[in-house]
Protein backbone atom coordinates (compact mmCIF):
# COMPACT_ATOMS: atom_id res chain seq x y z
CA UNK A 1 0.00 0.00 0.00
CA UNK A 2 2.72 2.41 1.03
CA UNK A 3 4.81 1.66 -2.67
CA UNK A 4 1.01 2.47 -4.56
CA UNK A 5 0.86 5.98 -2.94
CA UNK A 6 4.27 6.98 -3.61
CA UNK A 7 3.68 6.30 -6.95
CA UNK A 8 0.77 8.18 -7.19
CA UNK A 9 2.17 11.27 -5.34
CA UNK A 10 5.34 11.02 -7.69
CA UNK A 11 2.94 10.61 -10.85
CA UNK A 12 0.79 13.49 -9.58
CA UNK A 13 3.80 15.89 -9.10
CA UNK A 14 5.30 15.05 -12.41
CA UNK A 15 1.79 15.66 -13.81
CA UNK A 16 1.82 19.06 -12.19
CA UNK A 17 4.74 19.67 -13.01
CA UNK A 18 4.57 18.88 -16.65
CA UNK A 19 1.16 20.93 -17.05
CA UNK A 20 1.89 23.97 -15.66
CA UNK A 21 3.14 26.74 -17.33
CA UNK A 22 4.50 30.07 -15.91
CA UNK A 23 1.61 32.81 -15.64
CA UNK A 24 1.34 35.63 -17.89
CA UNK A 25 0.59 38.00 -14.72
CA UNK A 26 3.43 35.74 -12.41
CA UNK A 27 5.00 37.90 -9.42
CA UNK A 28 8.08 37.29 -11.78
CA UNK A 29 6.32 38.87 -14.97
CA UNK A 30 4.28 42.04 -13.30
CA UNK A 31 2.10 43.02 -16.25
CA UNK A 32 -0.62 45.82 -15.19
CA UNK A 33 -3.34 46.29 -18.02
CA UNK A 34 -3.14 49.84 -19.39
CA UNK A 35 -6.32 51.65 -20.01
CA UNK A 36 -7.04 51.14 -24.28
CA UNK A 37 -10.13 52.57 -23.82
CA UNK A 38 -9.94 55.83 -23.07
CA UNK A 39 -8.91 57.71 -26.46
CA UNK A 40 -9.88 61.30 -27.31
CA UNK A 41 -13.35 61.89 -29.17
CA UNK A 42 -12.97 63.23 -32.46
CA UNK A 43 -16.70 63.47 -33.17
CA UNK A 44 -19.68 65.89 -32.46
CA UNK A 45 -22.12 64.01 -29.77
CA UNK A 46 -25.62 65.14 -28.75
CA UNK A 47 -25.41 64.99 -25.42
CA UNK A 48 -28.65 63.13 -24.13
CA UNK A 49 -26.91 62.55 -20.14
CA UNK A 50 -24.59 64.47 -18.26
CA UNK A 51 -23.06 65.25 -15.01
CA UNK A 52 -20.58 67.35 -12.99
CA UNK A 53 -19.27 66.03 -9.89
CA UNK A 54 -16.52 67.53 -6.84
CA UNK A 55 -14.23 64.86 -5.64
CA UNK A 56 -12.35 65.56 -2.70
CA UNK A 57 -8.72 64.92 -2.91
CA UNK A 58 -6.53 64.03 0.77
CA UNK A 59 -2.99 65.27 -0.55
CA UNK A 60 -2.02 66.05 3.09
CA UNK A 61 -3.63 65.15 6.26
CA UNK A 62 -3.17 66.68 9.93
CA UNK A 63 -1.81 64.06 12.20
CA UNK A 64 -0.22 65.71 15.05
CA UNK A 65 -0.31 68.99 16.32
CA UNK A 66 0.80 71.02 13.23
CA UNK A 67 2.68 68.06 11.27
CA UNK A 68 1.21 67.15 8.03
CA UNK A 69 1.28 63.23 6.34
CA UNK A 70 1.56 63.67 2.54
CA UNK A 71 0.02 61.06 0.83
CA UNK A 72 -0.64 59.81 -3.39
CA UNK A 73 -3.87 60.08 -4.82
CA UNK A 74 -5.54 58.58 -7.53
CA UNK A 75 -8.93 59.48 -9.30
CA UNK A 76 -10.79 56.66 -10.14
CA UNK A 77 -13.80 57.08 -13.64
CA UNK A 78 -15.27 53.73 -14.14
CA UNK A 79 -18.04 53.05 -17.04
CA UNK A 80 -20.10 50.79 -14.98
CA UNK A 81 -22.18 50.34 -18.78
CA UNK A 82 -21.66 47.09 -19.97
CA UNK A 83 -22.92 48.75 -23.12
CA UNK A 84 -22.12 51.66 -24.15
CA UNK A 85 -18.89 54.34 -23.92
CA UNK A 86 -19.23 57.82 -21.78
CA UNK A 87 -17.66 61.36 -22.68
CA UNK A 88 -15.16 62.43 -19.93
CA UNK A 89 -15.03 66.38 -20.94
CA UNK A 90 -13.37 67.46 -18.10
CA UNK A 91 -11.33 66.46 -15.13
CA UNK A 92 -9.43 69.92 -13.36
CA UNK A 93 -7.56 69.68 -10.38
CA UNK A 94 -8.22 72.57 -7.51
CA UNK A 95 -6.28 73.76 -4.27
CA UNK A 96 -7.92 73.92 -0.75
CA UNK A 97 -8.37 77.13 -1.48
CA UNK A 98 -10.31 76.72 -5.17
CA UNK A 99 -7.33 77.90 -7.20
CA UNK A 100 -7.18 75.72 -10.60
CA UNK A 101 -4.03 73.80 -10.64
CA UNK A 102 -4.13 71.84 -13.89
CA UNK A 103 -6.23 69.95 -16.14
CA UNK A 104 -5.86 66.58 -17.06
CA UNK A 105 -7.80 66.96 -20.18
CA UNK A 106 -7.45 69.51 -22.84
CA UNK A 107 -10.28 67.46 -25.07
CA UNK A 108 -13.29 65.03 -24.85
CA UNK A 109 -12.11 61.54 -24.37
CA UNK A 110 -14.18 59.07 -24.22
CA UNK A 111 -14.22 55.87 -22.36
CA UNK A 112 -15.22 52.35 -23.53
CA UNK A 113 -18.01 49.87 -21.59
CA UNK A 114 -16.73 48.28 -18.63
CA UNK A 115 -13.19 50.48 -18.81
CA UNK A 116 -11.77 52.27 -16.23
CA UNK A 117 -9.33 55.39 -16.07
CA UNK A 118 -7.24 56.78 -13.79
CA UNK A 119 -4.82 60.01 -12.75
CA UNK A 120 -2.29 60.56 -9.88
CA UNK A 121 -1.53 62.73 -8.05
CA UNK A 122 2.02 62.28 -6.64
CA UNK A 123 3.16 61.61 -2.85
CA UNK A 124 5.30 64.94 -3.55
CA UNK A 125 2.96 66.85 -5.36
CA UNK A 126 1.73 69.34 -2.42
CA UNK A 127 0.38 71.80 -4.40
CA UNK A 128 -3.37 70.75 -3.60
CA UNK A 129 -3.09 71.27 0.10
CA UNK A 130 -5.07 69.55 2.63
CA UNK A 131 -8.38 70.25 0.99
CA UNK A 132 -7.52 70.00 -2.82
CA UNK A 133 -10.21 68.60 -5.75
CA UNK A 134 -11.25 67.53 -8.75
CA UNK A 135 -14.20 68.70 -10.85
CA UNK A 136 -15.11 66.13 -13.21
CA UNK A 137 -17.97 66.46 -15.75
CA UNK A 138 -19.13 63.14 -17.78
CA UNK A 139 -21.49 63.07 -21.00
CA UNK A 140 -23.49 60.08 -22.19
CA UNK A 141 -25.31 60.41 -25.71
CA UNK A 142 -27.54 57.29 -24.42
CA UNK A 143 -29.23 57.09 -20.89
CA UNK A 144 -26.34 55.16 -18.86
CA UNK A 145 -25.87 54.52 -15.50
CA UNK A 146 -23.71 57.38 -13.92
CA UNK A 147 -19.86 55.87 -13.71
CA UNK A 148 -18.17 55.14 -10.20
CA UNK A 149 -16.42 58.01 -9.69
CA UNK A 150 -13.94 58.22 -6.41
CA UNK A 151 -10.45 59.13 -5.00
CA UNK A 152 -7.91 56.51 -3.19
CA UNK A 153 -5.64 58.02 -1.24
CA UNK A 154 -2.58 55.69 0.05
CA UNK A 155 -0.22 56.96 2.85
CA UNK A 156 2.14 55.70 5.54
CA UNK A 157 2.56 56.82 8.86
CA UNK A 158 5.45 55.23 10.74
CA UNK A 159 5.78 51.72 9.18
CA UNK A 160 1.78 51.57 9.18
CA UNK A 161 0.58 51.89 5.45
CA UNK A 162 -2.98 53.03 5.03
CA UNK A 163 -5.25 53.72 2.31
CA UNK A 164 -8.86 55.27 1.84
CA UNK A 165 -11.49 56.24 -0.75
CA UNK A 166 -13.62 59.66 -0.85
CA UNK A 167 -16.69 59.22 -2.96
CA UNK A 168 -17.69 61.94 -5.84
CA UNK A 169 -20.63 64.45 -5.05
CA UNK A 170 -23.00 65.76 -7.46
CA UNK A 171 -22.61 69.89 -8.01
CA UNK A 172 -24.45 70.03 -11.61
CA UNK A 173 -27.21 67.41 -11.95
CA UNK A 174 -27.83 64.90 -14.59
CA UNK A 175 -29.86 66.12 -17.72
Amino acid sequence: MKKVAVILVAALTGFLLVSCKESEFSADNPKVPKSDNFVPLNRKIEVLQSQTLYVPVYSSIPHYMDSLTHLSAILSIRNVSPNDEIIISKVDYFDTNGKFLKSFIDKPFSLGKLSSKDFLIPVMDLSGGTGANFIVTWESEKKVVAPIIETIHIGKLGTQGFSFTSQAKEIQPEQ
